[in-house]
């Protein structure tokens, strides 16, 4: 894309990447395939004044091949049922997908070490965030949102919460940047 917009002279500042750029909807990685050295790819367009940005969604694909969902699993790190006893399993842009717990420090600290250059594979000082869908969206829920009786990890409804939810989304996430650093 970079070297088709050069040729043709298109201007442009930043490359935003949304979630085909990783391998199966998986966030914090990258398709092979397509981008198979994204730090020389961020690299060459860092020296040419360009940024690259990359999207993030405060759910996470459960899939128990996945290094995030399994990290995320065994420290409970996700959104309750209504009942307190299993995570929430909500439909999203990478299918069956779970939600974090935002309103919980522990779980906005864990979320901003996910950001760090061992963990996320690939990423450099010079890639960005995009945080998308932090309403929160879920496909598959009532007015496509969680349901307001879910509870977080203190046992507060959904209800209580929800107009916070993308503010300690997108808190977490700057956390993250400025932690790598």
């Amino acid at each position: 894309v970079h070297d088709k917009f050069e040729e043709l002279d298109y201007p442009y500042d930043v490359l935003w990447l949304d979630i085909e750029h990783t391998d199966g909807k998986r966030y914090f990685t990258w398709d092979d395939n397509l981008f198979p050295n994204p730090e020389k790819m961020q690299s060459k367009l860092w020296s040419q004044g360009r940024r690259m940005v990359t999207i993030i969604d405060p759910h996470i694909k459960r899939d128990n091949n996945y290094y995030v969902h399994k990290q995320a699993t065994s420290s409970g790190v996700y959104i309750k049922d209504s009942k307190g006893k299993k995570d929430y399993d909500g439909w999203c842009w990478p299918g069956s997908s779970s939600y974090l717990d935002f309103t919980s420090e522990r779980v906005r600290n864990w979320w901003a070490d996910q950001f760090s250059y061992d963990r996320y594979k690939g990423s450099t000082p010079s890639l960005f965030t995009w945080n998308d869908m932090n309403e929160p969206s879920v496909f598959n829920g009532p007015e496509v949102s969680m349901q307001k009786d879910l509870l977080n990890l203190n046992g507060e409804e959904h209800r209580e919460w929800h107009n916070l939810y993308g503010m300690l989304f997108h808190r977490a996430t700057g956390e993250g940047q400025i932690k790598r650093s």
